[in-house]
């Protein structure tokens, strides 16, 4: 799972590498969010993804 700007993988969505799951846009000039389930924010992937992604934000 990944959020992400949809005109960074409009090639790839159109070529059916990756779907969107939602129908839902969020209109956001700054910023991006991870969304999921309290009860799965801890969970292996999820969790590794967002100190991740919180690295290299910071950095």
């Amino acid at each position: 799972m990944v959020l992400v700007n949809n005109v960074m993988v409009q090639i790839e969505i159109k070529a059916g590498r990756l779907v969107c799951l939602f129908n839902d846009v969020l209109v956001s000039k700054n910023a991006f969010y991870l969304v999921c389930h309290d009860s799965q924010a801890e969970l292996g992937k999820i969790a590794a993804f967002r100190r991740w992604i919180l690295a290299m934000a910071a950095s």
